[in-house]
């Protein structure tokens, strides 16, 4: 497939940023071949989506767009990039960012200062934004992403989703004429990925701001897209043009590549009942006006098919979940707190027992204190009071070396727990500490290379991967061992669809043979997919524990308080039931 469509009303708006022709070699030779020939367009005031399976060179392309590369590494550059026409090469690199702004994947990667209102400030002062303005200007930029409050915060002291709202601010701040937002909302709960989507839309309204989107997340984005560009496997451009076009005509090859689709697309295609061939609804909106459109008849069949779909693993009870389950607890967990040296309280008095052999989904808004509740029950971090025990042993008392092979942490940033010069080594590190063969441990790795499709990047740096290839690699790396619980802090961030859901079902087939997973995500979709039970973690300790299918039925204001928002198929049942209900109130029929 290599199909580009242009967008007549979008063409006709004047355009700002230019590719021709660009590609990327990480050796002079054009062996380490990143991407090629990509020719694109972005016009004033649009919102371009660029995706494509990880590891397609999406990143590096961004990173092309605003000369970091090749002006930061060693890279060959061919072909232009062209800001109103006027090629970037040889242009100041200051006044190259003050134009075209970017959000790194790895928000880390861009901080140089220690506190928020300092980052900010430091990016201001590098324009040459006058002193006397440079307060209110700051002020205006933490307003927009909602952090007024955390303006004197020590940035280490922010959660992986505040951190991206920081970066976004930075970016903000300098008005560029161009934004490049790379996995914006990877870390962020699904309220605040549908704020941040309506607040880019307001702002490039406001600014005739041109936004270059690369995500996987879709569902709140769709909604504001113009155009669609999607790179293949092996870096070239293969579609340009209307979302709508792609995703009707396109699932098969979107698939093959690994592209997340939008909910709604996904729901519509399983359902296969009487679908629209003319049309493809792309958004939540969309595709509950189409179905509420239909007969009563079809509804009751939709309805059915979802109930069927939904139907969850779990057998147990709505709340008190470890409670009533009469298993033995793996992990215990007594009146737990934790303050951080400050003196600010992150979890207070939680108390919490897991049994063996369940897939337990910690969920909670950005700040609740779930990737601290991770790291106090895999020992990393010593609680403030309280106790945790692992088979009835309290932590503090397991050799580390012990505890270690029993319970793993996958971190969130893959970065913070590589430690060998290449993937091979990486895979092997934990098998050999284990006194195996080094047969045996080739026979294991090269079975893990080809399942976490690393075959290729087996002699890299751990650091030189693609965000989603370092996931794949500490995960991997983690499950290369037999432990008997694994924390895992976003498995799927970075990931294509086919990666993700790869992952997920290796991690579910773990957990039938008796592996405790506790995954923290914000995708309510793989909640309701994958797990047994969900935690929800708020002020400071937990606010649920039951079945995924029982929390979807939690007053709306409750889910809002914590920043949930329900999986579509569990939005669309609440919607069907009610126009069904609606006509049993007007008609007196009785619904099946």
């Amino acid at each position: 497939m290599n199909t580009l469509l242009p967008n007549q009303e979008t063409m006709d708006k004047p355009m700002v940023l230019e590719t021709k022709n660009l590609s990327l070699a990480f050796s002079e030779d054009g062996e380490e071949q990143v991407f090629s020939s990509i020719s694109l367009r972005l016009h004033q005031g649009e919102l371009l989506l660029l995706l494509g399976p990880s590891g397609c060179g999406k990143s590096s392309l961004a990173l092309c767009l605003n000369r970091v590369y090749p002006s930061a590494i060693d890279s060959l550059v061919t072909g232009g990039v062209y800001l109103y026409g006027k090629s970037l090469e040889g242009q100041d690199p200051g006044e190259i960012a003050q134009q075209v702004g970017i959000v790194f994947q790895d928000v880390d990667s861009q901080f140089c200062m220690l506190k928020v209102e300092e980052e900010l400030a430091f990016c201001l002062e590098n324009i040459g934004c006058p002193r006397e303005q440079i307060s209110a200007k700051i002020d205006e930029a933490l307003r927009l992403v909602d952090l007024t409050d955390w303006r004197s915060a020590h940035i280490h002291t922010l959660s992986g989703g505040m951190k991206q709202r920081l970066a976004l601010a930075c970016a903000l701040a300098l008005n560029p004429d161009v934004l490049i937002l790379d996995e914006p909302t990877s870390n962020l709960d699904p309220l605040a990925c549908s704020h941040l989507a309506d607040l880019i839309h307001s702002i490039r309204k406001q600014r005739q701001m041109s936004i270059l989107l690369i995500e996987h997340q879709l569902d709140a984005w769709m909604p504001y897209v113009d155009r669609l560009a999607v790179m293949g496997t092996e870096g070239k451009l293969v579609y340009e043009g209307e979302p709508r076009t792609y995703f009707a005509n396109f699932k098969e090859e979107a698939q093959h590549l690994g592209i997340w689709m939008p909910g709604a697309v996904r729901l519509h295609e399983q359902l296969q009942i009487d679908r629209e061939p003319s049309w493809q609804p792309l958004t939540r909106d969309e595709l509950a006006e189409l179905w509420l459109s239909k007969p009563d008849s079809v509804k009751r069949t939709l309805l059915q098919q979802l109930e069927q779909t939904d139907v969850s693993r779990s057998k147990l009870p709505d709340e008190g979940a470890a409670d009533a389950s009469g298993k033995e607890a793996l992990l215990s967990v007594d009146s737990l707190s934790f303050e951080r040296s400050g003196g600010q309280k992150i979890l207070d008095r939680l108390s919490l027992s897991i049994p063996a052999g369940q897939f337990i989904a910690l969920v909670g808004q950005n700040g609740a204190g779930k990737s601290t509740l991770a790291a106090l029950l895999s020992g990393i971090l010593e609680p403030s009071s309280g106790r945790i025990t692992f088979s009835g042993r309290p932590l503090p008392d397991w050799p580390e070396k012990e505890l270690r092979k029993r319970v793993g942490l996958i971190f969130q940033h893959p970065e913070h727990q590589f430690v060998t010069d290449t993937v091979y080594d990486e895979l092997a590190f934990g098998l050999r500490l284990q006194k195996l063969s080094e047969e045996a441990v080739s026979d294991r790795v090269e079975s893990l290379l080809e399942q976490y499709r690393l075959q290729h990047r087996r002699g890299f740096s751990p650091f030189a991967l693609s965000q989603g290839q370092k996931r794949r690699l500490s995960v991997a790396a983690m499950l290369s061992e037999e432990q008997q619980v694994l924390l895992c802090d976003e498995p799927t961030f970075g990931q294509d669809a086919y990666s993700a859901l790869e992952l997920m079902n290796s991690l579910r087939a773990r957990v039938d043979r008796g592996l405790t997973v506790i995954m923290i995500t914000h995708d309510m979709e793989l909640v309701q997919q994958f797990a047994d039970r969900v935690i929800v973690l708020g002020e400071r300790s937990i606010q649920w524990d039951g079945r995924p299918d029982a929390l979807w039925d939690w007053p709306e204001e409750q889910l809002r308080a914590h920043k949930l928002v329900p999986p579509l198929s569990a939005h669309l049942k609440n919607k069907l039931r009610w126009a069904l209900r609606r006509t049993q109130e007007i008609c007196g029929e009785v619904i099946v």
